[in-house]
């Protein structure tokens, strides 16, 4: 019964205002406002007198969600989003390592033919620096049926390598530019975030 009441009169909203009870949400449970943190745990009294006990949890995978993409991300990682001109907007996770993916998002025109702009921009330090570079074709098809096409770079120096993949899925007047950045394949933990995102990325054209 009073799963029904909890499921169908408990909203969870930021809460903004000062007050001198400790809690960053607000739980409204038929009318009733409690504070409570993340992670917290807050014992409440239905108006019957029965006692419940409620806690407040993030899952530890998230997800991201806007009105051209949605992927899923660890909750310890924040998305970025810049807008770099009108009708174009970066949305990003990137590690303190350096390794991380990005989906710039064009509202006015295709983007698949950047790729290789986007290619020589990423590795052209690199390379000045000496780094060998290979590329081979990337393709991936996304969770919501479209296919990413584009390339896999490939650099190397005195046993370091850094893995950058761009590719785009575009159609008319609109589209997406994917890059992955894994500069050290020792960080395995970060490969796992590329590929959560990867695996679960859709895009809403």
């Amino acid at each position: 019964m009073y799963q029904s009441i909890l499921v169908l009169a408990l909203t969870v909203i930021s809460f903004a205002g000062i007050s001198q009870e400790e809690g960053n949400y607000i739980l409204v449970i038929n009318n009733d406002s409690i504070l409570i943190n993340l992670d917290g745990t807050v014992d409440y009294k239905t108006p019957k007198g029965e006692a419940l006990s409620i806690q407040l949890t993030q899952s530890d995978i998230q997800t991201y969600s806007d009105e051209m993409i949605s992927f899923r991300h660890d909750k310890s990682l924040n998305v970025s989003n810049t807008m770099i001109e009108e009708g174009i907007e970066q949305c990003m996770i990137l590690r303190s390592t350096g390794n991380g993916f990005m989906v710039q998002k064009y509202e006015t025109f295709d983007p698949t033919g950047f790729v290789d702009i986007m290619v020589n921009e990423l590795t052209k330090e690199s390379v000045n620096y000496g780094y060998t570079k290979s590329e081979k074709p990337f393709k991936i098809k996304l969770r919501s049926g479209q296919t990413l096409e584009g390339v896999q770079a490939t650099l190397k120096y005195k046993g370091e390598k850094e893995i950058y993949t761009v590719a785009t899925y575009g159609e008319k007047d609109e589209g997406v530019l994917v890059v992955t950045m894994l500069l050290n394949d020792d960080f395995q933990e970060d490969k796992k975030i590329i590929d959560l995102f990867l695996e679960t990325l859709e895009v809403k054209l």
